[in-house]
């Protein structure tokens, strides 16, 4: 990471004190922006057009192994360049070296994004172009920033013209099936160091900014003569926290609804029988789930899991243990996973309990789907799943062990089909031929 920062660091740096270069008081300022505008125009006009012919495929992407001297020379001779007259341009507002800087800058840049490229990168040509217009718009945002004490509309134009990179972004942050940046939240224990939180943490930090940027340079460029209670619109500053706000929240509530981690979990082993029975007083929940495990001709075991949480909670302790099956208690599962009356897949949607007092009852089984029982909806479970559960709650337990969950809604992305082991993201997806989709 640090890499990669020093190598885009050094080149904004420049971008930002560029202004500086282009419209300081001088006798050939014109033709300097004349040159500069031509020179610039041409420069994105090219990037942006040969980009995907030469990073597509990307097996002959000559950066693919960092191996071609010619273009290594580029990064090589661009950096000092870009750092002198960077140090220049801030110290003494000029720099000789700033006219060839500026025009380094496009072939430096060009490098960079297809030595950014990872060996996964397959991509159309029209998403590889928007890959490189996301390189484009910290170098926009830069450039906005050193010229907005010069020329205050261009530099709103150019931070707003950073919305080029937006559809990248959006593509790049979609739900594979294996879980969102959101989601790396609701990890724990040993699960944290399969996925850094620092990298979500600044994706979301990332995002959250340029919305900012964006919203206040389309604010800022509104005409002066809209007001609104006597105060011109583009003055004001708190419509772009809101909307930064909003964007986030938007993206959010789409991002962790259902409740899962990130990942993936194989189906070599699935109980053949779970109860759960939820309990929700208020703010506070008692969950129990029990489950059954074995095949065909094996022997059935039984394993316990619950938990004690609240809403607006973020961390939790889920209880674990297991236990052996009595003879009599196998031939009622068995007989329960084999019943010809209820031998249908029909799947009852499952929702989050959002009544204050309200008991959830939810059965699922080989060949019986899954079927869901709530008191607020007056519906009740039948009496013999109830006392196959109650009898199964009574089995002398092992030793029991806990673990920390966490859901990054406090508690109300948390459902039953959570509390029924539907943790992973690739068990709540399906392919719908076009996209996955999660529920």
């Amino acid at each position: 990471m640090l890499f990669w920062l020093t190598l885009s660091a050094i080149p904004l740096l420049f971008v930002f004190t560029y202004p500086r270069f282009l419209f300081s008081a001088s006798p050939t300022q014109k033709n300097r922006l004349r040159f500069a505008a031509v020179i610039h125009g041409l420069g994105a006009a090219a990037a942006i057009f040969f980009f995907p012919r030469v990073a597509l495929p990307f097996w002959e992407n000559p950066l693919r192994d960092a191996h071609s001297v010619a273009l290594l020379l580029i990064p090589l001779i661009g950096l000092p360049v870009f750092l002198i007259a960077a140090l220049f341009l801030l110290l003494k507002n000029r720099s000789a070296l700033a006219l060839l800087a500026g025009i380094l800058f496009w072939p430096y840049w060009f490098v960079f994004a297809l030595a950014s490229l990872d060996r996964w990168f397959q991509e159309d040509p029209v998403h590889t172009v928007f890959y490189f217009l996301c390189f484009l718009s910290p170098a926009l945002f830069a450039f906005a920033a050193g010229a907005i004490s010069y020329r205050p509309t261009l530099a709103h134009s150019a931070a707003f013209l950073g919305l080029v990179g937006v559809p990248w972004i959006r593509w790049s942050l979609r739900d594979p099936g294996l879980g969102n940046v959101w989601l790396m939240f609701n990890l724990s224990g040993r699960e944290v160091a399969m996925y850094p939180p620092l990298s979500a943490q600044l994706t979301i930090f990332a995002v959250g900014l340029i919305a900012l940027g964006l919203a206040t340079a389309a604010i800022r460029l509104i005409p002066s003569a809209w007001q609104f209670r006597k105060l011109p619109i583009c003055k004001r500053t708190w419509p772009a926290f809101a909307i930064s706000l909003l964007v986030l929240t938007i993206w959010f509530s789409q991002s962790v609804m259902p409740y899962r981690i990130p990942g993936a979990v194989d189906y070599s082993q699935w109980p053949i029988l779970q109860i759960l029975h939820v309990e929700k007083r208020g703010l506070q929940f008692h969950e129990t789930c029990v489950s059954v495990w074995g095949r065909s001709g094996q022997a059935l075991s039984v394993s316990f899991t619950g938990n004690d949480r609240r809403l607006f909670q973020y961390r939790f302790q889920e209880r674990h243990a297991s236990g052996p099956m009595s003879d009599s208690l196998v031939d009622r599962v068995r007989a329960m996973v084999h019943s010809s009356d209820r031998a249908n897949e029909k799947r009852d949607v499952v929702k989050p309990l959002r009544t204050w007092n309200v008991d959830g009852w939810y059965f699922t089984a080989e060949g019986v789907g899954l079927h869901a029982y709530r008191s607020d909806q007056g519906s009740t479970p039948p009496q013999e799943i109830v006392d196959l559960f109650r009898d199964l709650e009574n089995i002398p337990r092992s030793h029991e062990t806990h673990s920390e969950r966490r859901d990054v809604c406090l508690g109300f992305c948390y459902d039953p089909l959570s509390g029924l082991g539907s943790l992973y993201a690739n068990q709540r997806c399906f392919n719908d031929g076009h996209d996955v989709v999660c529920r």
